[in-house]
């Protein structure tokens, strides 16, 4: 077989494979409804019972706002979730929350763990399934911490000298998320470091927190232009096109 041949690998997705993403979307489709359903009724249910009388337009008055920052932000986030953790994490995350710093990092562990890659068959199961599991942990430390260690864990956690360290537990989350992305590839990585650097520097890192919904869609969109030019200009490790497995 000559060497060209062993090189090619058909990206087509088997019956198998489409079976699989129509039913894991069809699932987080309903799973989604149900649990925005659940959601919607606490405040519904709460604001029954002890009647109080909220307008429309005061809630909408009041949404206005976080819709404003939040949409384009929950777009952007969940297109870039995608990529690394699959159409089953990403619904699954969404559903029990806290994406950055516990569902994505577990996510990425399990797939280093299991030796596969992101955006593979496998690592999409690999992905549901750490995320499933760091769900269930959480919830299992948030149930315990409210029955027996809460108030023993308050004056820990609010002690001044260890404060500091747990102000900073999100960077550090996010860094060792990153390092090894920016290890694996240096030269991708360089486009949106430099971009997001230059934009603290210029606009502040205050204005770049708070208007990071509309920033994160440009730094994006740079970014796929600069890997393209790198790609291009054979910067970039040139691979086939794997089959989903």
């Amino acid at each position: 077989m000559s060497d060209t041949s062993k090189n090619t690998v058909q990206s087509t997705d088997t019956p198998e494979d489409l079976r699989f993403d129509r039913e894991i979307n069809t699932l987080g489709r309903y799973s989604s409804i149900i649990v925005l359903a659940l959601m919607f009724s606490v405040p519904i249910v709460i604001t029954s019972i002890y009647s109080i009388q909220v307008s429309l337009s005061e809630v909408m008055a009041v949404l206005g706002g976080l819709m404003t920052l939040f949409i384009p932000m929950a777009v952007i986030e969940n297109i870039s979730y995608y990529a690394i953790i699959g159409a089953g994490g990403v619904y699954l995350s969404s559903i029990t929350g806290n994406i950055m710093n516990m569902r994505l990092p577990s996510a990425i562990a399990g797939m280093k763990l299991a030796q596969v890659e992101p955006g593979s068959r496998k690592g999409d199961i690999i992905s549901m399934l750490s995320i499933g599991m760091s769900s269930l942990v959480t919830l299992t430390i948030i149930f315990l911490g409210m029955l027996f260690i809460g108030r023993y864990l308050t004056p820990i956690l609010s002690n001044p000298v260890l404060a500091p360290g747990f102000a900073n537990i999100m960077p550090a989350l996010l860094g060792a998320v990153v390092i090894p992305f920016v290890l694996k590839s240096p030269k991708l990585a360089a486009t949106p470091f430099a971009i997001s650097i230059a934009l603290s520097l210029i606009l502040g890192v205050g204005t770049l927190q708070r208007n990071q919904s509309y920033l994160l869609p440009v730094i994006m969109i740079a970014s796929v232009f600069a890997a393209r030019i790198l790609y291009k200009k054979g910067l970039l490790p040139q691979k086939p096109v794997a089959k989903k497995e």
